[in-house]
């Protein structure tokens, strides 16, 4: 009889405490969902979808981070830094490539601006004749992936100067839509 009690009582606890961590997982699991990444099943497809805050979501920093470092940093630094003497041309005319941190001029430039920079080259917005060395990168990243380099970019200005080019994009869709 005692041996029947013993299994009994074995089985359901082992039943219990299965449910019992089942339901933790499922909290510990849910609050990350809820309170670190709560926009991550609603990822940007277009320039026009950065947020005001400079970046989509914690994940998309993350991998725009590692793409700017594989595409971007040879030119642009590291750091966002860009090269030294940026103001000044190169002997074949050409601009050195300018930081994209808040001392240049990117965040100058609407959404739009800057995504068909990324994705066609520097030449392809530049006025006749000019020399832009800016690649275009149409075929190295998708629309999704210049997004997240551009949020990584965003996300390392002081929240004024988002607020800045935030406004400057909303011009320019203004614009576009009269």
């Amino acid at each position: 009889m005692a041996f029947r009690f013993w299994g009994h009582f074995q089985r359901q606890f082992l039943t219990c405490h299965k449910i019992i961590l089942l339901v933790a997982i499922g909290i510990i699991v849910g609050s990350y969902f809820i309170f670190y990444s709560p926009d991550l099943f609603q990822k940007s497809e277009t320039a026009d979808k950065i947020s005001a805050s400079g970046y989509i979501n914690s994940f998309d920093i993350i991998e725009g981070e590692k793409l700017y470092q594989q595409n971007c940093a040879s030119c642009h630094g590291s750091q966002l830094q860009g090269e030294a003497n940026w103001r000044s041309s190169k002997e074949d005319g050409s601009l050195r490539a300018p930081p994209h941190n808040k001392d240049g001029h990117t965040w100058h430039h609407p959404d739009r601006i800057l995504f068909h920079i990324t994705k066609f080259g520097g030449g392809a917005i530049a006025p006749k004749g000019f020399n832009s060395n800016m690649p275009a990168f149409n075929k190295t990243l998708h629309d999704v992936e210049i997004n997240k380099v551009l949020a990584f970019i965003k996300s390392k200005w002081p929240k004024e100067i988002r607020q800045r080019q935030k406004n400057i994009s909303d011009k320019d869709k203004a614009s576009l839509s009269q």
